[in-house]
């Protein structure tokens, strides 16, 4: 375990057989070396690598280290904080496969501090959706779960800056329209924009990790079209952007998540048939036209080619999870680069946890497949480092969660519907024990999520799951001292019979609305109290 975080899966290799290094002691001395720079503190965990790449990621994450900030040089680290080159090196590679780093290679570079985005949790979970045969249908039905409601808020939060800023973007998606990479772009960024300036952090980042693989299949859906069929498929879209704004204008909420659930629908019908639809989604060829659309003749850009093409392989099935890759003199002949490229683009695929890198003999690369556990972890560090509060994210849940369990009540099967009666039992024991009942009401919620049998809201589920286990603990010290958390709990627990009942009658409507007045029980707890303003990264452990 990482300082009470799970370990992200390959992140760093094995030193088993090397005696444990002596655990850094927390001192102030790198301000002499880079003004304003002290090392982090650290737990005592079992691996020094991951004590300091804790510390760092720490550090980053509350803004004590700035982006665009650069650490001090390897040397002087390893000296300072008292670890060997090898163990320095590991915790750097954590944090660069979290995305809080960048090393920069050549003169002048080094550890650079930068903050995560969505690119590349979005090109992991679209890589996840895709080996695991999700379709372009899981696709807009989790797309039509999370973004109405967040078009919703848009419209009713809508004031002239945020409508000129999606108007302009609406410009420029007309402006696109005869190119199918900028305009699947341009696309992605206006539907981005909406759910990102709807005033829910959290909502953002969740429809965020899904608008890498949609824009793909726009990006396929115009790019091998006929001509009339690319023109009306984007002229329909910038039809139905048209029709939100609309609403938008009006500050009409009902109106607004009306027009986006039917541009949702529209746009889905018009990219492909309904019998198509039904077929894996396929990201590889908008992942080709962005390296070719990159051009030159770099060593950086023909690394990242082939790291696109071993991804690619993964992908489409050509690759297995643990199946080696052959040996380097064998893959620098195959694409006929140099040795230090072939291994740049190894590097990128490690860094993106895709690949397991091992030294000697009987190493080499293997091929790991990603994972729900690695998508939820890199999802919640881009959590973190937007400063989401406990209560952005709680509004969040109550947004999305309804309309989960909405599909979970028309496809829910008896064995999942025995495991929630069972789970709502133990609660009614619990009430009174705040930290085992809210365990236990989170477990009945991830039974009823899996009813969906939609791997898309699968993925969405683990992430928000990722931080409500990590906030956990600290959320179950707060609520236990408050004089109205039994009552609280009690309401909830008579909620969730509720809704056991509306899922046991397959009853979406109520379902539904029953689980939104759950929700609803305990969100005095979390929009009210000193709790609820505290941010995320201040929770987790």
């Amino acid at each position: 375990m990482n300082g009470g975080r799970p370990e992200i899966e390959g992140a760093a290799t094995s030193h088993a057989d090397r005696a444990p290094e002596p655990v850094p002691s927390p001192r102030a001395g790198l301000a002499s070396l880079d003004e304003g720079w002290t090392p982090p503190h650290r737990r005592r965990i079992s691996k020094t690598s991951h004590i300091l790449a804790a510390g760092l990621r720490r550090q980053i994450l509350s803004g004590e280290l700035e982006v665009g900030r650069r650490l001090p040089a390897e040397a002087e680290l390893t000296t300072t904080l008292e670890v060997s080159r090898d163990t320095l090196r590991e915790a750097l590679r954590i944090l660069e496969s979290q995305s809080l780093i960048e090393i920069r290679r050549g003169r002048g570079g080094g550890a650079v501090v930068r903050r995560p985005g969505l690119d590349s949790v979005g090109r992991y979970v679209a890589l996840l959706l895709q080996v695991r045969h999700a379709t372009l249908a899981d696709l807009e039905e989790a797309r039509l779960v999370i973004e109405p409601p967040a078009a919703a808020q848009f419209a009713l939060a809508c004031d002239q800056e945020r409508l000129d800023r999606l108007v302009a973007l609406h410009d420029a998606e007309r402006g696109a329209a005869g190119d199918a990479l900028s305009f699947a772009t341009a696309v992605a960024i206006f539907d981005q924009a909406v759910t990102e300036l709807s005033g829910n952090l959290s909502v953002g980042v969740v429809a965020g990790v899904l608008r890498h693989i949609y824009a793909g299949q726009v990006y396929t859906a115009v790019g091998t079209a006929d001509r009339s069929t690319a023109e009306r498929f984007a002229r329909r879209v910038v039809i139905a952007h048209n029709g939100f704004l609309e609403a938008a204008r009006r500050r009409d909420g009902a109106l607004a998540a009306e027009a986006w659930s039917d541009y949702l629908d529209s746009a889905g019908r018009l990219m492909v048939s309904r019998s198509r639809s039904r077929r894996p989604i396929d990201v590889v060829p908008m992942w080709r036209a962005q390296v070719e659309q990159a051009g030159g003749e770099s060593s950086r850009r023909v690394a990242t080619a082939v790291a696109t093409e071993i991804r690619s392989r993964i992908a489409d099935g050509r690759l297995h999870d643990g199946e080696r890759l052959p040996p380097l003199a064998e893959l620098t002949q195959e694409f006929g680069l140099s040795l230090p490229t072939l291994r740049e683009a190894l590097r990128i695929l490690e860094m993106e946890l895709l690949l397991e890198l091992r030294p000697g003999d009987r190493g080499g690369a293997i091929v790991r497949y990603p994972s729900s556990r690695v998508a939820a972890q890199l999802a919640g560090t881009v959590f973190e480092a937007r400063g989401t509060t406990l209560a952005d994210f709680s509004r969040a849940v109550r947004m999305v969660e309804p309309a989960v369990m909405e599909l979970t009540a028309a496809r829910i099967d008896a064995d999942q519907l025995q495991a929630l009666r069972a789970l709502e039992a133990e609660m009614a024991e619990a009430v009174e024990d705040t930290p085992r009942f809210m365990k236990l009401f989170r477990n009945a919620v991830m039974v009823a999520f899996a009813g969906t049998r939609n791997p898309a809201l699968a993925v969405i589920a683990q992430m928000l799951q990722w931080v409500k286990v990590g906030i956990g603990p600290a959320v179950s010290i707060g609520a236990t001292s408050l004089p109205w958390v039994t009552t609280t709990n009690r309401n909830a627990h008579a909620k969730f019979a509720e809704l056991v009942t509306a899922l046991a009658d397959h009853d979406p409507a109520r379902a539904a609305s029953t689980w939104a007045e759950c929700l609803e029980a305990s969100a005095p707890f979390f929009d009210t109290s000193d709790l609820g303003r505290r941010l995320v990264v201040d929770l987790i452990e």
